[in-house]
């Protein structure tokens, strides 16, 4: 399995999400080229979402809260493979269902981001890297919309997408 990290390659993607070539993760926003990621939406079994903060020495958006997992696609990989291996590599979970509930896209600093979205339910325990993530909670998702709306957390643009268009499909 390739390894995740700013060199790894993924596909560059069409108005339509088809792949026209394979560039290095870290040259996505240089050149401006559209891309794939999936997102894992974790539910306890009370309906809770697991949302994660990102690590202060992240690049993106550190110490904002996000989905429970989120991936890029490796150049080739389908949604539903990325969505498995990060959770296992995010979260230290397998072999938990994941249901796909579609797909939807976003701006993200010039170019498109095509999001592959699931949902699974497990309860824990969870197996992190406290270099990725800094922390993870359980809150149900009013609560959620609550900080949000009251400022006192800030969430990453492509969970706050992703969490409106998994309550529109519901």
């Amino acid at each position: 399995m390739a390894a995740v990290s700013e060199e790894m390659l993924i596909d560059a993607v069409d108005q339509n999400d088809v792949p026209t070539g394979v560039v290095p993760r870290h040259e996505v926003f240089k050149q401006g080229v559209n891309f794939r990621v999936a997102h894992d939406l974790v539910f306890n079994s009370r309906g809770e979402l697991l949302v994660q903060q990102l690590a202060t020495t992240r690049t993106r958006h550190p110490g904002y809260w996000g989905s429970s997992v989120a991936a890029y696609l490796f150049a080739g990989e389908s949604y539903r493979a990325a969505a498995e291996r990060r959770l296992a590599e995010e979260l230290g979970i397998q072999g938990v269902p994941l249901n796909y509930v579609g797909k939807t896209w976003m701006e993200d600093n010039g170019p498109h981001k095509f999001i592959g979205v699931f949902t699974a339910i497990h309860d824990g325990p969870f197996s992190f890297d406290r270099n990725h993530i800094e922390k993870l909670e359980f809150l149900p998702r009013q609560i959620i919309r609550d900080l949000q709306a009251a400022g006192s957390r800030t969430f990453t643009p492509t969970f706050l997408r992703v969490l409106s268009f998994y309550e529109s499909r519901m």
